[in-house]
């Protein structure tokens, strides 16, 4: 049994590593603890920094360039991942026994409306991307935008309309309520959101509501259940308040509709995410990647089956994925 983890930040740190000199932070230090959480492949993400102290263009392409570096070398070390932009890519790494990730974008504050930009991602292998990260910018409004205000602008339906032409995954992590039912108005696939949690739960702007995931079941997407503390439990996250998300959405929305999106921060710096949210704390019992395989015990010891745990720890994100980028 292996888990798909639909949201990873960890090309943040071995971005930063790499600068500081550690060429091979990935593989040393992060890969053996994908091992060790039984994390076989997922969405490895490029975040677009949005706060007043950088530029968001320079600051997305100067790590996509950072990125791209990264993965040339991991192909000339002939590293055990494959760099995927296919569900049939996908297949060929599992098959080979090779860990497989998929690239995203975490927000499109670093095209400025330029959508055409959005075809030079495509090209350099990204197949994922959310519209925006907290943030209300030229093609949407974030999840730190009153929820009424603003929604998806023409420009960023053009966007979302340029995502469907191409064949990408369209995540709506991180929009305001707005924002999300536009989207739902404009987008006529699977949407996934890559690592959102229960507002009947806990009442956090970044949770989705009952509702939120009845449609993205609807749709034939999923959800999946993100691992950060504050968006779990106000002061003593626990790895039950993570298992108790998923039973959740598993009543609400569906089994097929829910899945795994970690978001594990314990690897960044305070500040990496910039001044409008702080580094949220560990989860007792769900610290780090490492804890992995603790979310698929804690589901058998719920009373999932075998083949129910495969759907959420994988089998879910991999439909779609199939579906969008075959």
């Amino acid at each position: 049994m292996y888990i798909f983890d639909a949201h990873s930040d960890i090309w943040m740190k071995s971005v930063e590593e790499r600068r500081l000199g550690d060429m091979t932070y990935f593989m040393d230090t992060h890969f053996p603890k994908l091992q060790e959480g039984k994390i076989s492949g997922g969405i490895f993400v490029v975040y677009t920094r949005t706060d007043k102290k950088v530029d968001p263009v320079r600051y997305l392409w100067r790590e996509i360039g950072g990125v791209m570096e990264e993965i040339r070398d991991l192909r000339k070390k002939d590293a055990p991942i494959d760099f995927v932009k296919s569900y049939r890519e996908i297949e060929a790494a599992i098959k080979a026994g090779r860990f497989f990730a998929v690239m995203g974008i975490e927000g499109l504050s670093g095209i400025e409306g330029d959508i055409e930009q959005i075809n030079t991602l495509y090209d350099l292998g990204f197949r994922h991307a959310s519209l925006t990260w907290n943030e209300e910018n030229h093609l949407a409004a974030g999840a730190a935008v009153e929820s009424g205000s603003k929604g998806i602008t023409l420009l960023g339906e053009k966007a979302i309309k340029l995502m469907d032409d191409l064949g990408m995954i369209l995540d709506v992590s991180h929009l305001n309520e707005r924002s999300f039912w536009d989207v739902t108005e404009i987008w006529k696939k699977p949407m996934i959101a890559s690592h959102s949690n229960s507002k009947a739960i806990l009442p956090h702007r970044r949770n989705i509501t009952d509702e939120q995931a009845i449609a993205i079941s609807k749709s034939g997407g999923v959800i999946g259940v993100n691992a950060c503390g504050e968006f779990l439990h106000r002061s003593k996250p626990h790895i039950n308040c993570y298992l108790d998300n998923i039973e959740h959405f598993v009543n609400v929305a569906g089994l097929e509709a829910v899945g795994i999106g970690f978001d594990f921060c314990d690897f960044l710096r305070s500040g990496s995410l910039g001044s409008d949210e702080k580094i949220s704390k560990g989860v007792e019992g769900l610290e780090d990647v490492r804890n992995g395989g603790a979310v698929l015990e804690g589901l058998k010891s719920r009373g999932y089956s075998g083949t129910d745990i495969e759907k959420i720890a994988h089998g879910n994100f991999l439909r779609v994925i199939k579906e969008l980028i075959y």
